[in-house]
């Protein structure tokens, strides 16, 4: 993927926002023998880490125990434009739409009970605000035994790389016209990717 500085132009406190939102993402891995693996997982993000669990066979944590270098991926896909929106014959104008953030982390590996449970604890607050379970606890018989079979990571970020692809490199008119498009076309990702288009519109006026 190409990172061009036109689709990275996004503040820090909406690409955090945009992160903490997602509700899963990818973990990206590498075997010892080359070979790429890749997970979706519920993560929590927290600046300079993020954080996730595995059970102790998965493929993803062999990956890791051998390279902790791994990526985390999160994004939201917003759907394809056809070419004569843009040109009325050049095919090459067919594109598609999306918001990426890629994390490039280095992983740390931990089956401590204390450690497991503060994670998960984190994890249910997150994605269960209210409530309904039992505080997780590594003492609780109830949360014991499924200890003993995952394994806690925490990511730490050594580079951020962001694409938000939606129509950066076009000038204003054009995005305005593909806005209006997607509106009339209605497909069910299409008022979203209208909107994305119209936040890049708004982004550069603030300026």
């Amino acid at each position: 993927m190409i990172f061009y500085d036109y689709y990275a132009d996004v503040p820090d406190e909406v690409l955090t926002k945009f992160v903490t939102t997602r509700e899963l993402g990818r973990l990206v891995t590498v075997s010892g023998a080359g070979q790429p693996h890749i997970g979706l997982y519920p993560f929590l993000f927290l600046g300079a880490t993020l954080e996730i669990h595995l059970h102790r066979s998965d493929e993803q944590l062999a990956d890791l125990r051998a390279n902790p270098k791994c990526a985390f991926e999160v994004d939201e896909i917003h759907g394809t434009i056809p070419s004569h929106w843009i040109h009325a014959e050049n095919a090459m104008f067919a594109t598609a739409y999306h918001r990426t953030v890629i994390f490039e982390c280095d992983a740390a590996i931990s089956e401590d009970h204390g450690v497991l449970a503060a994670q998960q604890q984190r994890l249910m607050e997150r994605y269960q605000p209210g409530g309904g379970f039992k505080p997780v606890s590594g003492e609780h018989a109830m949360y014991r035994g499924p200890f003993n079979q995952i394994a806690a990571l925490t990511l730490t970020v050594r580079e951020r790389k962001v694409k938000w692809k939606l129509a950066q490199n076009r000038d204003r008119d054009t995005r305005a016209k593909l806005i209006a498009e997607l509106r009339q076309r209605a497909r069910p990702t299409d008022a979203g990717a209208a909107d994305a288009l119209q936040w890049t519109l708004d982004h550069e006026a603030s300026k």
